[in-house]
């Protein structure tokens, strides 16, 4: 197949590429080059998996758990992604400068395979398909956090914790979940205070859109929440 045709497939392909698609591109003694790099580290929930401005020696890989993907800038944190399993951590900020531009908390024990970064270069230039494969992801996931910062900067406290809510309910593939993160955290994902939170998760309870149990949640009116999104 020619670089050419594998391009316009790819274009044309509406279907989104995993990091574990990329991974499947890769031949039998490369997937096993990739094992002899991979160091398997353990992060305990609230543990920094890595702090922004460190080196950007190797690329980060969810075995399992649940992070989230912060930039400071002027002193302040936002966060762009949730990650969970068989996601890349900040796979678009890597291979743009020396230095990492993100940190990374686990908001669960989270197991994490680091790959040693020339492994993971030597690969993209051996193989078509897997850059290829990397490009599309990388495209994707962009995409995925322009969207989401742009909607959560233009919503008030109602819609960005709809948003966040619906974000974990999608995570964990279930209406009923157990928040992984306090209040305060839950405030600060949405971008506003504690105080907002708890009275705008009340409201929520209240209204007969959540069931709200401590931090156990169950969506009750999943249409709802998208009304809420997409007027708040």
């Amino acid at each position: 197949m020619n670089l050419e045709y594998q391009i316009e497939r790819y274009q044309t392909d509406a279907e989104l590429i995993s990091a574990d698609d990329c991974f499947n591109a890769l031949t039998s003694d490369q997937k096993r080059m990739v094992e002899n790099s991979t160091t398997l580290l353990h992060f305990a929930k609230g543990e920094t998996i890595i702090k922004q401005g460190f080196v950007a020696s190797h690329i980060l890989y969810i075995e399992k758990g649940l992070a989230k993907l912060d930039v400071t800038n002027d002193s302040k944190i936002s966060t762009i992604k949730l990650l969970s399993d068989g996601a890349f951590i900040g796979i678009v900020c890597s291979f743009a400068c020396k230095s990492l531009d993100f940190s990374a908390v686990a908001l669960e024990d989270t197991t994490i395979q680091m790959i040693n970064m020339d492994i993971f270069l030597s690969l993209i230039k051996e193989n078509g398909e897997f850059a290829l494969k990397l490009i599309r992801h990388m495209s994707s996931n962009t995409n995925s956090m322009v969207h989401r910062t742009s909607r959560l900067s233009d919503k008030n406290v109602e819609g960005s914790l709809a948003i966040i809510i619906q974000e974990f309910s999608e995570i964990y593939s279930s209406d009923s979940f157990t928040l992984p993160v306090t209040r305060v955290g839950l405030a600060s994902l949405a971008g506003c205070s504690k105080e907002s939170a708890i009275h705008t998760l009340a409201k929520f309870h209240t209204d007969g859109i959540i069931e709200l149990k401590d931090k156990n949640i169950t969506i009750l009116k999943p249409e709802s929440l998208d009304l809420i999104i997409k007027n708040g």
